[in-house]
């Protein structure tokens, strides 16, 4: 399995490669799917004169909710790249939906690749909470650097653990988040802590409709009963960990 396929197994918490090909009928209800478009809407107001943003690449699209929703307030030129094509479809159809399909592209394509070639953008946006594919933050960072303008910007989503906390596999704690981004030599404009409120509304109502579709899911497949279950007991637990142990954060920075 190549790097790009082994990150998007990840990213989605799935620990049974069987459940892949189920994803897109699984998620089918969910449009933002794990991220927060009002917290880089409200970054972007706050920190970035509007004249000074005009192209925008968001690297992990999922089905386009940040970026079209972004479209929806800045005049921006966009392209979304998602590694799953039926994400892609549903992207292109909500730009259509929300007539901005003249400004805003969706394409299906393997992220590092497209990192290597994208140069000369006002701002990039990343989702470095659930994915290695461009390495630690660090890594990541000083690939994504490379795709701005000099004086540029990078949003990125990063969950992290309180110093004070028992550290979680795969993630930085608070000291470490802030030694890799210094490291990067980015300069930190502003950041937003996600309201615990908040993503538990958004959790509740997303294992709803997930569990739903699980159920469906077994009706079709009896065979497959236990597969989806530990999909959905797995989504559960994930569910209580960002909740409970992990700070959920939108950051930006500058060039």
């Amino acid at each position: 399995m190549d790097d790009s396929k082994q990150a998007f197994l990840k990213s989605l918490d799935l620990i049974d490669q069987e459940v892949e090909k189920f994803i897109p009928f699984i998620l089918e209800d969910l449009w933002e799917l794990g991220s927060m478009p009002d917290y880089v809407i409200k970054l972007v107001k706050k920190n970035i004169n509007p004249f000074n943003i005009k192209k925008v690449v968001d690297f992990g699209c999922g089905k386009g909710a940040v970026l079209i929703k972004l479209s929806k307030v800045f005049d921006i030129v966009g392209l979304g790249i998602d590694i799953v094509p039926e994400f892609i479809e549903s992207a292109k159809k909500y730009s259509i939906e929300n007539k901005i399909s003249d400004r805003i592209k969706f394409e299906t394509g393997d992220l590092k690749d497209y990192v290597s070639n994208t140069r000369d953008t006002d701002l990039v946006i990343f989702y470095g909470y659930d994915s290695t594919i461009l390495g630690n933050v660090k890594e990541s960072l000083l690939q994504l650097k490379k795709c701005i303008l000099d004086q540029g910007w990078i949003i990125i989503e990063i969950a992290y653990t309180l110093d004070s906390k028992s550290k979680i596999e795969g993630l930085p704690s608070e000291n470490e988040l802030i030694t890799q981004i210094n490291d990067s030599e980015l300069v930190i404009i502003d950041k937003i802590i996600w309201d615990v409120a908040e993503i538990k509304r958004i959790n509740n109502r997303n294992n709803s409709l997930i569990g739903e579709r699980i159920k469906k899911l077994i009706a079709l497949h009896p065979d497959k009963k236990k597969l989806f279950k530990r999909y959905m007991d797995n989504q559960i637990n994930e569910c209580s960990l960002i909740e409970n142990d992990m700070i959920c954060s939108t950051w930006i920075l500058k060039k």
